[in-house]
Order: C-alpha cells, then sequence, then structure tokens
C-alpha cells in the first residue's frame, strides 16, 4: 500500500493548486496525476468521483474529493497539520464567514465563465453575463475588505483563505484576463504571496498530453 500522497487533477486548476500549495506550505511530499480529459464520463478518471469533478487526493487506501477534502487530507499527512491550518468552518466572525463564501464563489464562478466564454466559446446570455458581474463584484468586495479579512486572520497559522485567494487570482491572468489594476490591495497581496516556495513550486502550466501507445 502506498504511502505517498496522490493528488489527481490539473496543474492548470485552480482548485488542484489550492490543495498544492498546501501541501508545499505543509512540506507534505506528493505525486501529481494529472487528468487529460475534462470530458470524460468516466468517475475512474476522477478518482471514483460521481459528480465527474476534480480535484481528488488519495492516501494508501484512502480516497477524498474536492479541494477542501483533499486539503484535509494533505493536513492529515503532516506532523501536527490539522492543528497549523485555519479552517474555513473556524471562522467565528461574520466578515470571515462571508470571506470565505466569497471566495468560494467566485472560485466557482472562474470555474463557470471560463468553461462558457472560453472553453466553449459561447456568446455570452443573461446567465453569463450574471455569472461575470458577480465574479467582478466579488473581487471588489474582496479587495475593498482584504486589510480587515487579514487582520482578523490568525497570523500563526496558514489559512486557507489565503491559498484560495492566491491561487484564484493568478488563474484569471492564466485563463480569464481580468484587470486588476482598480484593486490594489488583490494585486499587492498577489506580489507578495507569490514570493513564498510554495507559490514558486505551483505555477500555472497545461500538462503534457500522455504519450499514444505504440501499439494504438
Amino acid at each position: 500500500m502506498s504511502t505517498t500522497l496522490e493528488i489527481v487533477g490539473r496543474r492548470s486548476s485552480h482548485y488542484t493548486r489550492l490543495v498544492r500549495l498546501l501541501a508545499h506550505e505543509l512540506d507534505v511530499p506528493y505525486a501529481l496525476r494529472p487528468i487529460h480529459d475534462l470530458l470524460s464520463e468516466a468517475p475512474a478518471v476522477y478518482a471514483g468521483n460521481p459528480a465527474l469533478k476534480l480535484p481528488a487526493a488519495r492516501l494508501g487506501e484512502t480516497t477524498v474529493w474536492g479541494s477542501l477534502n483533499a486539503c484535509r487530507l494533505v493536513a492529515a499527512a503532516a506532523n501536527d497539520g490539522e492543528a497549523r491550518v485555519f479552517w474555513p468552518e473556524q471562522a467565528r466572525s461574520a466578515l470571515l464567514m462571508n470571506a470565505h463564501e466569497v471566495l468560494a464563489h467566485v472560485m466557482a464562478a472562474q470555474v463557470e465563465v471560463v468553461f462558457h466564454e472560453i472553453v466553449s466559446r459561447r456568446p455570452q446570455d443573461a446567465t453569463s453575463r450574471k455569472r461575470r458581474a458577480s465574479l467582478m463584484l466579488c473581487l471588489a468586495w474582496l479587495d475593498g475588505h482584504l486589510y480587515e479579512i487579514h487582520g482578523a486572520l490568525p497570523a500563526d497559522r496558514i489559512a486557507l483563505f489565503d491559498l484560495g485567494l492566491y491561487a484564484l487570482l493568478e488563474h484569471l491572468p492564466f485563463r480569464n484576463p481580468i484587470d486588476l489594476s482598480p484593486m490594489p490591495n488583490l494585486v499587492d497581496f498577489v506580489a507578495a504571496f507569490g514570493e513564498r516556495a510554495s507559490a514558486q513550486a505551483t505555477l500555472y502550466v497545461f500538462d503534457a498530453p500522455p504519450p499514444e501507445r505504440a501499439d494504438a
């Protein structure tokens, strides 16, 4: 039975990057198993997830689905990892609860916008316009409240909020270019976090397709 943590996802995914960032922050070695076909309808491609979504994480005989559950498995593999992380459900103030809610929404909205407008190249409709509007409103809210949010987060723990926010903001120029210059707090946050070793080790790239079999 393998004791190496395996992350099933894509290096071009902000949800996968969230998990990878935490693994690096907690010094947990892992192997990445890329998902090449996002249109696959086979749960086995997604580590058995019937929702056909990424990422997943596997450690020994344990497999969990979704970025938050994968982060929990990463923390379980680290020395005192669970206690070293500030988790969304530990937020007690309305500000921090709302911050985690807004971040979760905007990460999901980013996926929907990319698939609708960039991958599928479908024209905007009323639903997609509202989705993009909500994405921009969420970014503006995060920018306006970032100083307060960071003041409320515990300084001695790894904030999953920060890992997710960085993964999201770096994903924008990679897949959905948005002008963030009117949001200086977010711009400064990206620049500062980008100096971390975990950020440098998890740069966005598209995973190379698997080599074709010689007998195919």
